[in-house]
């Protein structure tokens, strides 16, 4: 049997490919975000405006005392460009300069390559949150809420627009 292309299912295929990689590229810009803190963490929720004071460097310590650090992965990736403008109100091209200002006098803003770097260095830290993809999240963290909403709820903080 043979298959006999036309113009017209040859563009129907093509389309259909280019359709299909344009919905990849956007699933990985679009993911899901949670801040996570270590799993025997008594932090439960916080509200958005105290995270964006604590990641603009506006505080540099949790009520309780402890030294703020955040966990992530590369700030100018294109995914992580939705996260990075609302926890740190700049651009994606603008965050680096930004990490160096706020990691001047202590390592303030850790970037690691994998959400699993992440999960690591929360547990291994006092005070410090991470930022990763929820579909990474296991048993030896817990998602932080963000004024009372978890990452699926409605009004999510970290949701992509």
């Amino acid at each position: 049997m043979k298959v006999r292309l036309t113009a017209g299912s040859l563009a129907f295929f093509l389309g259909a490919a280019m359709l299909l990689l344009l919905s990849v590229t956007l699933s990985a810009s679009m993911k899901k975000w949670a801040l996570i803190v270590p799993g025997g963490s008594k932090l439960e929720d916080v509200s958005f405006a105290e995270i964006a004071k604590l990641c603009r460097g506006e505080k540099q310590s949790w009520p309780d005392g402890q030294t703020f650090t955040l966990v992530m992965l590369a700030p100018e990736a294109p995914e992580m460009r939705d996260p990075v403008r609302k926890l740190f109100g700049v651009s994606s091209t603008e965050i680096k300069p930004l990490v160096v200002k706020l990691n001047g006098t202590r390592p303030f803003i850790r970037i690691v390559e994998h959400d699993e770097d992440v999960l690591r260095a929360v547990n291994a830290t006092p005070g410090t949150i991470g930022i990763v993809d929820v579909y990474a999240i296991n048993s030896s963290v817990k998602v932080l809420r963000i004024d009372g909403r978890l990452p699926f709820d409605p009004g999510y903080a970290l949701k992509a627009n």
